[in-house]
């Protein structure tokens, strides 16, 4: 094959790739206008239906949870108040 050939499939093949990946983005740009994207995401309203951060981690991390809730009224019980 001659070196001109070789350049213009190799050029053809990256303008190709380089065309679905612009509709690939697109469709993700749509998606994510229209809010149906699915998998792994935070919800940013409690009122989406979907998991919030807090309760993915209280799912996920139980133990953690109740250790911070232990510490937080640890340190609440010792704080002295004043007038």
């Amino acid at each position: 094959m001659e070196k001109n050939t070789i350049i213009v499939i190799a050029l053809s093949v990256l303008v190709l790739g380089l065309l679905v990946q612009a509709i690939q983005v697109s469709g993700l740009k749509s998606e994510i206008r229209g809010g149906t994207t699915t998998g792994n995401s935070i919800a940013t309203s409690t009122n989406s239906g979907e998991e919030t951060y807090e309760q993915m981690m209280a799912r996920m991390h139980p133990d953690q949870v109740q250790a911070t809730a232990n510490n937080v009224q640890t340190t609440q019980n010792q704080v002295v108040g004043g007038c």
